[in-house]
């Protein structure tokens, strides 16, 4: 008993002191799993910066349409636009996000996926960098009318 034990334990050390290291191929996989999930934290964090605007978007459309009057009507018409463009635009850029993205989808284990969802993200990434930058100068036109 005592035997098989030891021949045991000792295929075992074999067998973990002989682990081969990885492949270029399975270092490739890895390097691109980890770009996936850091573009999907990239998202979410501007995502993230720009979700609580929304309110602020919509109040400052109110406040823009209650202060119209007829020098800046379409001044403010514009801004007001806008402002709503911009509430839509993270409004559809969730929903479709989610519906490529689903939460809590774990991160593509092989080459295909990684290399079929890797150019969507990047797009989807794309995408709300630019509704960021086009959300806060629509906040910031709106910002200025006001002050007028």
């Amino acid at each position: 008993m005592k035997k098989t034990l030891y021949l045991i334990a000792i295929a075992l050390f074999t067998l973990i002191a002989c682990k081969n290291d990885p492949t270029p191929e399975e270092v490739a996989l890895q390097v691109q799993m980890e770009s996936y999930d850091l573009l999907k934290s990239e998202a979410m964090k501007v995502h993230d910066e720009i979700m609580p605007k929304m309110g602020v978007l919509m109040e400052l459309k109110g406040e823009l349409v209650a202060n119209e009057n007829d020098n800046e009507l379409s001044e403010i018409a514009t801004a007001a636009e806008n402002l709503k463009a911009s509430h839509d635009a993270m409004m559809s850029w969730m929903q479709d996000y989610s519906e490529k993205f689903p939460y809590g989808e774990p991160t593509p284990e092989t080459k295909e996926a990684l290399d079929e969802k890797l150019p969507i993200l990047e797009q989807e990434v794309k995408e709300i960098v630019q509704l960021k930058d086009r959300t806060m100068l629509a906040i910031e036109n709106a910002q200025e009318l006001l002050k007028k």
